[in-house]
């Protein structure tokens, strides 16, 4: 059962002296791999009097295609692991930073990360434990290799990272996240190394990039003509494009983990996730299969966090605050973690069951603080698992006058319609999308600077935008857990896309005059994909279906006086293209047409919300 404790607070605040004052880095050692490339690699040692201390350690290993010099800055501090007894050894990526070879997406990293693995082995300065760290594309390495089965791997820390690119990363529901894969694809090409040599080809991407709101209202190609004279990308950026379906193009190491974990070594795990990730469905995957499969420790932390470290550092989110608590120090949690299971020392925290701290947001006032950031609140506690268990399972059903009731609509009540046009789509505020744009929770109200808004209006007053919420709730509930919606649909289209999008109503009060609309998680589903993510199907026009709209989880304290509240449409632009509604192929589409889609909520098609409630 739940409870509150302090014991997530006492994990997230250990510490111990550096063992060393000083430490050394060996910069850029060419480690080579079995087919003769080398890579470099930056090894950080305990040192005393500017020299590498003598003898064996256990090793951390972080390999990025980021450039491990600023990175290590910014998110890893190798140096403070080397201070406390551990050697770091960071690596670039092949084809990235000073490495060797030519970068390909994540496909070559299951094979690096063994040879690489392999070389520590046999270094004096190795005792033999291994573990790995890093987060986003950096917790993919340590996923590939663990999955080739690398040797001497001893312990894993993957944060915010993936189970299936295609579900996690690449889309969604079977929907394309344009924001991530342009501009990640951008991103990709500033680091290339044909971009860093060549000054005029710099500054063309930097362009594209200052101008990316702009690509995003293009009709979306496989042809991107910045990556004309990057082959390298325009080939894995046209492979994403043309494999829409998830085939086996998906299924090599480096974008899949989700069916390989059985060639996981039995190690200790670490995995960290926040609730505005936009790779949360992964994280809880990999923890879920991974903890159930293993004898090992397996240990999961939920923060409020958007995606990554440096945010987690934070008590905020886009434009709200969670409290001091929320706060997570990356270091010290990594720590913890690896004195546990490296060195063997007697971290206490990590001796204690249960093994998952889960931050559940709200409690807090709903005004501004000095700030400017609305104070939702928030409080850790333990649980014995996740999804925690003894959660009951709540349905809440949609009616036709707009609200969320326990029971159903009778037989006969009209459905919902209303009319999508893919040149007008609803607009992304906040949420678990990732770059450029401000993500975390928002309040749904438009303003200028989001890609898409001409007003200042609520979102819900969009004619395309469906609202359903309950009455004020006479007392406080709390959803902890995974949820889902289940709709009962149809369309004057072949293909279109639904969307969720689950919100915390506040009431009014003096620093929001007309309440606020925080969201919490939102998600979609492409209908052409409605029945599996393998094999698109056309809709019949007209033709009534039941689709799920998998909301992946949250944690949050609903109190009372606020409203829980359902938003349905069928686009959240720029998160992810503007379906066409025509069933063309992604990046192929000749022509756009309006749909009108309709949502049904009688008794004989009981769409519904499920959420997982806490006992009282």
């Amino acid at each position: 059962m739940a409870k509150s404790s302090d014991a997530a607070l006492r994990l997230l605040g250990y510490d111990r002296p550096a063992e060393y004052r000083e430490y050394a880095l060996v910069r850029d050692v060419m480690v080579p791999m079995r087919d003769g490339v080398r890579l470099a690699t930056d090894l950080y040692f305990p040192a005393k009097e500017g020299k590498p201390v003598a003898g064996s350690f256990p090793v951390i290993v972080d390999r990025t295609p980021y450039d491990k010099v600023p990175r290590a800055l910014a998110a890893n501090d190798p140096e403070f692991f080397a201070r406390r007894g551990y050697v770091f050894v960071f690596q670039d990526s092949r084809g990235h930073g000073r490495s060797e070879g030519e970068f390909r997406m994540y496909l070559n990293e299951g094979r690096d990360g063994y040879d690489l693995l392999e070389w520590i082995g046999r270094q004096p300065w190795s005792n033999g434990k291994v573990g790995t760290s890093g987060y986003s594309y950096d917790c993919a390495t340590q996923m590939a290799l663990a999955r080739e089965g690398a040797p001497n791997l001893t312990a894993m820390f993957p944060a915010f990272g993936t189970a299936d690119y295609h579900q996690d990363t690449e889309a969604c529901g079977g929907a394309f996240r344009l924001a991530h894969n342009l501009f990640y694809s951008l991103h990709h090409a500033r680091m290339d190394q044909k971009t860093l040599a060549d000054p005029v080809l710099a500054a063309w991407i930097a362009e594209a990039e200052e101008h990316v709101y702009e690509w995003f209202k293009r009709p979306l190609s496989k042809h991107f003509s910045i990556f004309e004279r990057l082959p390298n990308v325009q080939t894995w950026y046209r492979e994403w494009v043309d494999h829409q379906d998830h085939d086996d193009y998906w299924k090599q190491n480096g974008y899949y983990y989700e069916g390989y974990y059985d060639r996981f070594a039995d190690i200790p795990m670490f995995f960290y996730g926040g609730f505005y990730d936009f790779l949360l469905r992964g994280t809880m995957v990999n923890y879920q299969n991974l903890s159930r499969l293993h004898r090992s420790p397996t240990y999961f932390v939920l923060g409020p966090s958007c995606h990554g470290p440096v945010r987690a550092r934070k008590t905020w989110q886009g434009d709200v605050d969670f409290g001091p608590d929320a706060y997570v120090d990356w270091n010290h949690l990594r720590l913890a973690f690896f004195d546990r299971v490296l060195k063997e020392m007697p971290v206490e925290i990590l001796n204690e069951e249960p093994r998952v701290r889960v931050f559940i947001m709200g409690g807090g006032s709903g005004r501004k603080n000095p700030d400017g950031r609305m104070q939702h609140g928030g409080r850790w506690i333990t649980v014995d698992d996740w999804p925690v268990p003894g959660a009951v399972e709540r349905r809440l059903y949609l009616h036709g006058d707009g609200t969320l009731r326990p029971e159903p609509s009778p037989l006969g009540v009209a459905p919902t319609a209303y009319s999508y046009a893919p040149n007008d789509p609803c607009p992304q505020i906040g949420g678990n999308y990732t770059y450029p744009f401000s993500t975390g929770p928002q309040d749904q109200v438009c303003r200028p600077d989001i890609l898409g808004c001409i007003d200042h209006l609520p979102l819900e007053s969009r004619p395309d935008v469906l609202s359903f919420q309950t009455p004020p709730l006479a007392q406080a509930v709390e959803v902890v857990g995974p949820l889902s919606v289940k709709l009962y649909v149809s369309s004057t289209a072949v293909d279109t896309d639904f969307t969720a999008k689950l919100i915390d109503v506040y009431p009014p009060n003096p620093d929001y005059p007309r309440g606020y609309a925080m969201i919490l998680i939102d998600s979609i589903r492409r209908m052409r994909y409605r029945n599996s993510l393998e094999r698109a199907e056309p809709m019949t026009p007209g033709e009534v279906y039941e689709v799920t709209i998998d909301l992946w989880a949250t944690a949050n304290r609903f109190e009372r006086g606020h409203r829980i509240r359902l938003d349905i449409s069928s686009s959240n632009f720029p998160t992810f293209d503007p379906n066409p509604n025509t069933g063309e192929p992604v990046g192929y589409h000749t022509h756009t047409v309006t749909a009108r889609n309709t949502v049904f909520h009688d008794a004989e098609h009981p769409s519904h919300l499920i959420l997982p409630l806490l006992p009282a």
